[in-house]
Order: C-alpha cells, then structure tokens, then sequence
C-alpha cells in the first residue's frame, strides 16, 4: 500500500475507528496521488477551462468542445488524455495497451463515438551502456499500443516519439482519445438530478472481475521499484481488445435505448481503484451516496477477497447508474442480446447496488458490512501539504536559440559547431530527428475511412468525422525536452508547437488537453518545475488564442507523478500537449511535401529569445490567413531541429519522395538561423508576387523573408558565407531513413 504514517494517522481521526481491511484499500486507492491529486489540485485551479465553445469542460471522464453543426444538430469533440506510465515501464505491452484502452473507455462513456487515438511515447536511449532494456520497451510499446487499436478498430490518427536519456529508467506513454458526440446525448459522469425522485441502482457490465491490476492506482502513485518484481507485474492491467469491441457495440445499443426512451443515466469506466472509484465517483458527483453488494459481482473466480473485487482494475468494464425501472433492459442489452457470457466466463452485466439520498459509501459482503465511509471523504477532501522551491536557473525569458540546441540534442548538443555535411546528416539520422515510421506503421489510421491528411504527412492529421459535412478535425499531439532547461519552457513551447501544427494544415485552434509528467511531488524542486508548467501552459493557451477575449481552454488532462526511479533518475519534466482545430472545409488543408518545382519558400521565424507568445500570435493569425486564402503550396513548422530538419521533411514528406529540389540561402551572416529551434513556419508559394507577399507579412509585424526555391534537381545546396553544401537525394533519405532501416527494410 502507498498510504503513508500521516494517511492512516488522518484515517483514524477521520473514522474514529481502526479501518476495515476493505475501507483500508479504497482509501489506498481513492487518496493515491493517481485519484485524488492531492498536490496537483490547489494548483490546477489556475488554467483557463472555459470558454465560449466548451460544452462541458474538466470534471466528467472527458471534456468536450463544440465542434460544427449539421443537418440541425450541433455536434462536440469528446477528448481525454491519460498516461500508463508505470505500468509500460514494467510491461509494455500491456501497460500501452491498457493505456489505450482506458482513454477510449473514457470517451465511450460520454455517449460519444470514438473516431481515433493518439500516442506520445518516450524512450530511453538504447545505445548508453547498460539500457538494452531501452530498446525493448519502445517495441513493445509500440506493440502494445497496435495490438489495441488494431484489434479495436479505433485508427491511431497521430502521435510523437522522443528519445532522452531521462526516460532510461522511466518510459512515458501517454494516450489521447477522440470522439464524436451529438451535444443533445451527451451522458454525464454522474448519478442523475432524477435519483431524487425515482430509485436508481448500479449496474456493472464488461468482463467479470478478477484480480489484475489490484493495487494500480497506489502503484502508479509511488516511485518506481523495479526490485519489488511481483507486486509490480500484479498491479499491471491486462487488455482484452476483442471483448471490448464486442461491449462497445453493446454501449451503442445502449445510448441508442436510452435516448429513445428518454431516460437519464449516469455512466463512468472503470480504471484506477475499479468499482470503487467509478461507483462512489459517479454517486459523489452527483450529490448522492451508493450500497453495493460485493456477492453480486460477476467475478471470473471464486474466492475473491471483498477488497480485491471492491478494488481491481480489471479491465473492459463499466459502471453505469439508471432508473430501477429500466435496468432490466441494460442487463437484457449484454446478457442476452449481445451474449457476453458465452464470449467470456461470467462476463456481462449485472445489478451491484443502488443509489442513496445519504452520501455514505457502502459495501456489503457475505452478509457483513465491510465499507461504511463518507463518500466526500474518500473522493475530495484529501489534500497533500507540499513545499515549492524554486531551482537556480535562467528565467524564461533568458534561455535563446543556442540553449535549445544544447537541451534538444540538435547538432550534437554544440550551438558553435561548425555547419559541415557530416553534421547535417547525422542530426538527420538521430534516434530524435530521424523519420517515425518505423513506429507509426504499425497501426493503422484509416481503419474508421475518416482520414484526409495522414501521419506524416503534415504537421497535425486531418480527419472528416461526421458523414456527408466538409468540416474538418485537425489534431496533434506534442512536448520537447526543453524541462532541463526551464519547466515554463517545456510546457509553453509544447502548447505554442501544438498550436503552429493545427494551423499549419489550415486549422483554427479550439480546444487544449493536457497531460503532466513529473517526479517526486515531495520533492520541492519538483513541485515548483509543476507549478511553473502550469503557468507556461497557461499563458500559451491565453496569448494563442484565436477567438478575442477567451484563452484556448484546457477541457480535460491529466497528471501523473512520481517518474521516478528508486535510484533517483527522473524523468525531465514532460508536459504533452494535444490541441484540437477546426476546418471549415477540409479540402483547405496543406501537408508538408514541397510539389512544385516554381515555388518560393518563405522563411518564417524570429529571433532572441527562444519564446515569444506575442511574436507566435502574429505568426500564426498571418500563416492561417495565407493558407485560408489559397496563397500556400505547402507548409511545415520549425521546432526541434530547425530550419534544416523543417526543410528536409518538406522535401521527403512521407515516404522519402522527393518531386523537387531545393537550394537555400543562409549567407549574410544567417547560417545560426539553420538550426534555432525558435517557433516559426516554412511555406511553399507562388513565386509570382512573393515580394509583396513577404512585404505585407513584415508590416504585419512577422519576421519573415524568402528563403530559397524549388527546382528539378532532387537535391539540396545550402548556401552560406563559408560557402555551399550539397546533398544528393540518396544522401538526404539513407540518413533521414536509418531507423526505419534498422528496425526493418521499407
């Protein structure tokens, strides 16, 4: 167990009384720093969550964010973002996969349709002595994370890997999930208004439970000991993708009875502390108080311990409150209709208790009284006292281009280093800035036929979610390894390169989601690196905006502490980063791959510090203008690995095809502007009327100035004071491509 001496002293206090061996575990789990975010709460107060279009912002198992209307109804963008930290490092697998699986299970239960998922991995290095290990966890991971959304259905519509030697001891895998709702049947994660008049009971339905993942929660609050072998791999969930598509075609019958009847329901997954959490969540939220009868259960073995069934993660289930009246239908809709208890032994669904006016948390087993807790207490009263302490460090606003090379890795981690051939290949060919399709093509992204701009094609994926509407979804998912150099940075810039991605394929940002990777909260240190995140995350979201007046809302996120190994390596603070954007017209969209051999490209970029909001903000209104209007060919952002590694990729796009050469100009003194990692753009343009083209962008206050052109070569000449360097294409797709190579011949 994770509770500390002051945990069970407050307990005590609390009850009165010793607590039962069953109270004991769910407090376990419900005061874990995963539930209950009791160093995180006071502090994420701060960030902007509302605005004029969320429908339904942090709170629920998913916010939402209005996203078009059609054929007269409005329809919303259910998003939730978890991390499986922990659980990968020490099964990969199945802790990616369940990672997985529990973003989806969250949207599912809005009511909402899942129309993709998204992954930011990170991995240790595997080349440093000692962390084979490393190389391993990245495939199985990746694995993990295909062997679910394949199996699914669900296409992976995009994602990130980053490689640090940070990660070496503690992988980060964190998992967005998306989907489609109409705003008049969105279920709420809460015993309905209408338990005050009508009785209500708890139904769990999905595989029967057994005794994986029991202790999750406090495990996944605790610092990583990979000594404690057995506890850990019993506290790792185990994923069963093909039951779960058979529940979630189940789930859809479902809404689709409750809407025609009229019925209100409260409906929530069951993750971290299982029944427990779901069943006093979803009672806690809505005022109300639950009594549930363990022996009820449907369980995949006998002689279950009452805390065991109280507690397991056990995965693919759910808790869903409903009018007493109508439960014989939910239990006919898995039972018998969709026959789970022939796919599974004693899956489907089953009546575990009911709703009370009392706000008490009740369990029964065997006859005997074995939970008897307030509700309040054990789902938001905890709270951690931590202290902050700031690190000694350059502020913010100190830190510039050259810092960045130092803290990404870009160049060898040498700002000064002279620009050669060999240097500019082998940034290319890194772990970091090499092509990722050695990842992304395990999954498939077009499984649901929604997809319009691919992984790899652009900056951010384009998907048409709803049948027969031009409007377009864009989505992306990022974070960097700026945390060393400063914790606002890390946070900041991941929002401000989440936030060019969507406008460089000609999306208009709506919506930011949030997942927080950190060591030790007890750490005052820490604590400070997450309280500055915090604020990087908000004054990007507010100085980003689009709409006048209203920050970009964060809807939903996530925190997820104690990245730590019990040798003291942490991760280096990691926020991630997701933003949604909106495209009237999908057809608008721009991908990255330079096309034509009569564009000009412009440079996009300023200079000094290594953020600017204010300078972002120009950059960005002025680039979704020019891709609104029809005046970009093509466009990339520039973010780690700078002008060069932003131009390369044009160039190759996807697959390493290159349609057209390119010849660049740095000299002038302009050749540190080849690999700063300050936020900017490249777009490919007509080169009629370019002149007057960059000419209104600088009245518009955007430092931008022609950078080069395109040709017929199918090479690459960068031009410089010490004079010019070029590749041929085989040069540029041999370094650009070295990973796919190594993992396999594409």
């Amino acid at each position: 167990m994770a509770l500390s001496a002051q945990d069970h002293k407050d307990i005590l206090k609390l009850l009165g009384r010793v607590p039962t061996t069953v109270e004991e575990s769910v407090f376990d789990t419900m005061w874990s720093e995963h539930c209950s975010y009791k160093s995180s709460k006071p502090l994420l107060k701060g960030l902007p969550t509302k605005g004029s279009e969320v429908t339904l912002g942090v709170g629920e198992d998913s916010g939402i964010i209005h996203f078009t209307e059609h054929d007269g109804h409005r329809y919303g963008i259910a998003i939730s973002h978890e991390s499986h930290n922990h659980p990968s490092q020490i099964l990969p697998i199945e802790g990616a996969a369940t990672g997985v699986g529990g973003v989806v299970r969250d949207v599912y239960c809005m009511g909402a349709d899942v129309i993709g998922v998204l992954d930011s991995l990170h991995f240790g290095v595997p080349e440093q002595a000692g962390q084979g290990l490393a190389a391993e966890i990245a495939e199985k991971v990746v694995e993990g994370v295909a062997e679910y959304g394949n199996a699914l259905g669900v296409p992976v519509l995009g994602g990130e890997t980053i490689y640090h030697p940070s990660y070496n001891e503690n992988c980060l895998v964190n998992v967005a999930a998306l989907g489609l709702v109409r705003e008049d049947q969105i279920i709420r994660s809460r015993v309905p208004e209408a338990a005050n008049n009508t009785p209500y009971v708890m139904i769990l339905f999905g595989k029967s439970t057994d005794s994986t993942g029991f202790g999750g929660a406090s495990f996944s609050s605790a610092v990583l000991d990979e000594d404690d072998e057995m506890a850990n791999l019993g506290a790792v969930q185990v994923h069963d993708p093909f039951m779960k598509r058979m529940v979630v075609a189940a789930i859809k019958v479902l809404v689709e009875r409750v809407h025609a009847a009229g019925v209100e329901i409260g409906f929530k997954d069951l993750g971290a502390g299982g029944i427990s959490c779901a069943a006093s969540e979803l009672a806690s939220a809505g005022g109300f108080g639950c009594d549930l009868n363990l022996d009820d259960v449907n369980v995949a073995i006998d002689g279950l311990s009452p805390q065991v069934i109280a507690c397991s993660e056990t995965q693919e289930r759910f808790c869903v409150a409903v009018p007493e009246s109508f439960a014989p239908e939910v239990v006919r809709i898995f039972n018998e209709e969709f026959e789970l208890p022939s796919i599974y032994p004693n899956a489907g669904a089953a009546i575990i208790g009911r709703v009370t006016a009392e706000p008490r948390f009740i369990m029964r087993h065997q006859g005997k009284l074995v939970c008897d807790l307030s509700v309040t207490a054990i789902t938001t009263e905890v709270l951690a006292d931590r202290k902050i302490e700031a690190r000694d460090m350059k502020s913010e606003r100190q830190v510039d281009a050259s810092d960045a090379v130092l803290a990404s890795g870009t160049w060898g981690g040498n700002p000064n280093a002279q620009i050669t051939r060999e240097a500019l290949q082998a940034q290319l060919a890194s772990l970091t800035h090499s092509s990722k399709r050695y990842v992304y093509r395990n999954f498939d992204n077009a499984v649901r036929g929604d997809t319009v701009v691919y992984p790899g094609e652009a900056d951010a994926v384009v998907v048409t979610p709803i049948d027969g509407c031009d409007a377009g979804l864009a989505v992306t998912i990022d974070s960097n390894t700026y945390g060393n150099l400063h914790p606002y940075l890390a946070a900041a810039c991941a929002v401000a390169e989440s936030v060019r991605n969507v406008v460089a394929v000609g999306g208009r940002p709506m919506a930011v989601t949030d997942c927080l990777n950190y060591g030790n909260p007890e750490i005052p240190n820490v604590l400070w690196d997450f309280k500055e995140g915090l604020r990087g995350i908000k004054e990007a979201a507010e100085a980003l905006s689009f709409i006048k007046g209203d920050p970009i809302p964060i809807i939903s996120g996530n925190v997820s502490f104690y990245n730590e190994s019990k040798s003291g390596n942490a991760v280096v603070a990691s926020p991630v980063i997701v933003v949604v954007g909106k495209m009237s017209d999908y057809r608008q969209a721009r991908t990255m791959q330079l096309r034509q051999t009569d564009s000009t490209l412009i440079h996009i970029q300023y200079s000094g510090a290594l953020l600017q909001l204010d300078k972002e903000a120009k950059q960005n209104a002025a680039v979704l203008e020019l891709i609104q209007a029809g005046k970009v060919r093509s466009c990339h952002d520039i973010s780690q690995g700078g002008t060069w590694q932003c131009v390369v990729e044009m160039m190759l796009g996807e697959r390493g095809v290159l349609p057209v050469g390119v010849a660049l100009d740095f000299t002038g003194g302009r050749h540190t502007e080849l690999l700063a990692e300050n936020g900017g753009f490249v777009l490919e343009v007509a080169t009629d009327g370019v002149d007057k083209l960059v000419s209104e962008l600088l009245i518009a206050d955007v430092d931008a100035r022609i950078l080069g052109v395109t040709n017929s070569s199918s090479g690459l000449s960068v031009s410089t004071d010490s004079g010019e360097i070029q590749f041929q294409a085989d040069e540029l797709l041999g370094a650009w491509n070295s990973e796919n190579e190594r993992h396999v011949r594409v």
